[in-house]
């Protein structure tokens, strides 16, 4: 399964290098050069998870071919097969979400030391840290902070403000792809339609939501088309069959789990609906890319 997005794994790698390239030789003040230390660590973290990922979708993959082949030929051999396969996936994707979580844990100190910087400094560390909740599988964690950081962005005309309005669009193209990664494993876990459907219409508003701010923004023509892409993959995933959703293999960077922690919004928490008018320079995201 493929998301349209634009090198996420290029910058999944930046905030936290060029963060530490920020706060490194030539910044002498003790905190900045903790922070700088704390910071290599998350961009080591961050960089195996990413790998293990990796790793644990390539599991993924001959697992569904060695369920696919013992499920066609009535034969012992291959059914042990799948059995290891099925297993091996397993521990992959453990791995793979304990990496993420040990990224969290770290991106959770930088945040602590870099409390007092500029908002783009902050944000950035926010962002990366939510990032890594949703990909360890603590979704609705991951998701509520992406709303809230959103809700905390204010335009600014300084020389912040490019960088803020960078950061929305990742903010909420992370948002988008939580909402339908929990949607997806709370349908194949058996959740009530209503509750996976809540889930998966948020994740097709965001979309929807992007590709209108594109539009309004001027953006690139394949911006709009590439967030209605996104939309029409969600629709997917409420109008496929449980059958045809467990023929396909999952999104590349999807955690495992049963979308725990997602449900109704949080009280006072109005969601962005399909008429809401994006405000220009706000709510901007980019692409998701192969492998989503």
């Amino acid at each position: 399964m493929s998301l349209h997005r634009v090198a996420w794994t290029a910058f999944a790698l930046m905030p936290v290098a060029l963060l530490a390239f920020h706060f490194g030789p030539g910044q002498h003040a003790w905190n900045e050069d903790l922070a700088a230390r704390v910071l290599d660590r998350a961009h080591a973290a961050q960089s195996q998870a990413l790998q293990l990922q990796a790793d644990a979708y390539d599991a993924h993959l001959a697992a569904i071919a060695a369920r696919a082949a013992a499920f066609a030929n009535d034969n012992a051999a291959l059914t042990q097969t799948a059995k290891h396969a099925s297993a091996a996936e397993d521990v992959a994707y453990d791995a793979a979400a304990n990496a993420w979580q040990e990224t969290a844990s770290v991106l959770s100190e930088a945040q602590l030391l870099l409390d007092a910087s500029k908002p783009s400094v902050k944000d950035t560390i926010r962002l990366a840290h939510a990032r890594a909740l949703v990909r360890a599988g603590e979704i609705g964690a991951g998701a509520n902070e992406l709303e809230d950081l959103l809700d905390s962005m204010q335009p600014s005309a300084d020389s912040d403000g490019a960088s803020q309005a960078a950061l929305a669009i990742a903010a909420r193209e992370e948002l988008a792809t939580a909402y339908y990664y929990g949607a997806r494993l709370m349908r194949l876990a058996g959740k009530p339609a209503a509750e996976w459907r809540a889930v998966s219409a948020r994740a097709r508003q965001n979309f929807h939501f992007l590709a209108e701010q594109a539009k309004a923004e001027g953006a690139a023509n394949s911006a709009t088309t590439n967030h209605q892409l996104n939309g029409e993959l969600v629709l997917n995933l409420e109008q496929s069959s449980l059958a045809e959703l467990y023929a396909k293999a999952r999104p590349k960077d999807s955690p495992t789990g049963n979308g725990r922690g997602l449900g109704e919004p949080r009280p006072g928490r109005r969601g962005n609906r399909p008429s809401d008018k994006p405000d220009k320079g706000a709510g901007l995201n980019g692409e998701i890319g192969d492998g989503w």
